[in-house]
């Protein structure tokens, strides 16, 4: 990886876009119902089952349709009405999410009818992920690229605090069906900020089917300065993250928390305040610090501290333990995402965005149905370091 300097638009340059200020916090509104529910979906498959294999197939319903759609996702981001694509995907994913809402009413969701709608849910994402972050430099502006990055990342993982503080509030409270509500209305704020805005026409152009799909991928191999960071998330993701899917199981059967409590809700977003520590750094302490330094030291970190949760049998102790990981974690796709995206033109942005989220999307719903049953087999620890001592490897 090459260093590149940073881009001169501020925090502050990239807010005063009125459009990007509008989708920020639209998406901060929207994110934080996300973040509800991913965190609720884990109680609830908790509550279900009591398996640590469940919570794996769960996750992989969650993230694999954005392994399976995205390269067509970004395809279209590049090729078709960006405003439609974004609009159609959300309103796919806040009717589904109602209907889930409601058969939880009258306790009609079982352990497959749940992974099931979970999968259906996620199909719209798998769309709408590649599709957006190819969006964004677009609103912002390219003077703007680096602070739009870290500020999208930011309201992200700030939306990581905020949604399971209040996702296990209500459903200790209520219940799951009042959580995944409040999700489906959520998304209204994205659908409204976007009827209104106006994207520049799509410029890409393609001489072929495998073009428009596997476009990125020719990118991506021609330049390292994209190639490399999407690799290494690829492999940061099935090797270190299958811990993921397991923080319920990590509450429960190492800590001694109930996954209905509200302290489960302050577990969670502690670590959601953890990423959004790590993002923010990105964006102000690290910014002139040369990236691969970073992305060496993050993995070093995360190691440290993965490896340091899995010794934990004290609630007070985890807490800091899993802002640690969080941090770290979140850190190195932050500072990955804006490598690869000061090395793309915009007319194939999409493409390459897509394999940035299949690095991810594609990634860890693979890692999270293989250490569902490694989990029942040997236990939570052996995972959590295996991944520790995979984050060394991939440091040096």
């Amino acid at each position: 990886m090459t260093d590149a300097a940073p881009t001169t638009g501020t925090a502050r340059d990239a807010l005063a876009v009125v459009s990007f200020r509008r989708l920020f916090l639209a998406s901060l509104a929207s994110n934080t119902g996300r973040w509800m529910q991913f965190a609720t979906l884990g109680i609830l498959g908790w509550q279900l089952t009591e398996s640590s294999a469940y919570l794996g197939l769960l996750i992989f319903a969650q993230l694999a349709p954005l392994g399976i759609l995205s390269l067509l996702g970004g395809s279209l981001a590049d090729t078709s009405n960006r405003r439609t694509l974004l609009i159609s995907t959300q309103t796919w994913q806040m009717v589904w999410t109602f209907v889930l809402a409601a058969l939880l009413i009258d306790d009609l969701v079982g352990e497959t009818t749940l992974v099931l709608l979970v999968f259906v849910i996620g199909l719209g994402q798998g769309l709408y992920a590649p599709a957006f972050t190819s969006v964004l430099p677009l609103v912002a502006g390219e003077r703007n690229l680096q602070a739009a990055v870290a500020l999208n990342s930011a309201q992200v993982n700030g939306a990581r605090v905020i949604g399971p503080a209040i996702g296990g509030f209500l459903a200790s409270r209520f219940g799951f069906a009042e959580v995944f509500a409040f999700n489906a209305v959520t998304y209204l704020a994205v659908i409204g900020v976007l009827w209104f805005m106006r994207f520049p026409a799509t410029t890409a152009t393609a001489s072929s089917f495998g073009d428009r799909i596997f476009g990125g991928i020719r990118v991506a191999y021609r330049a390292s300065q994209v190639g490399r960071p999407i690799l290494l998330m690829s492999l940061f993701s099935l090797l270190c993250l299958p811990f993921i899917g397991q923080l319920p199981a990590i509450a429960e059967v190492n800590l001694g928390i109930d996954t209905r409590s509200t302290q489960y809700g302050w577990f969670y977003a502690t670590f959601g305040l953890g990423a959004l520590a790590g993002a923010l750094l990105v964006a102000t302490v690290l910014l002139r610090v040369a990236r691969p330094r970073v992305v060496r030291a993050t993995l070093l970190g995360f190691a440290a501290s993965l490896a340091w949760l899995a010794t934990i049998r004290s609630v007070e102790v985890a807490y800091p333990a899993i802002f640690l990981v969080a941090l770290f974690y979140f850190t190195l796709p932050t500072t990955l995402a804006t490598i690869w995206q000061e090395h793309v033109d915009s007319t194939v942005r999409g493409r390459v965005a897509a394999l940035w989220i299949l690095s991810f999307g594609g990634m860890v719903p693979i890692a999270n149905l293989v250490a569902g049953p490694v989990v029942e087999a040997t236990s939570l620890d052996a995972v959590m370091l295996t991944g520790a001592i995979a984050a060394v490897a991939l440091a040096y």
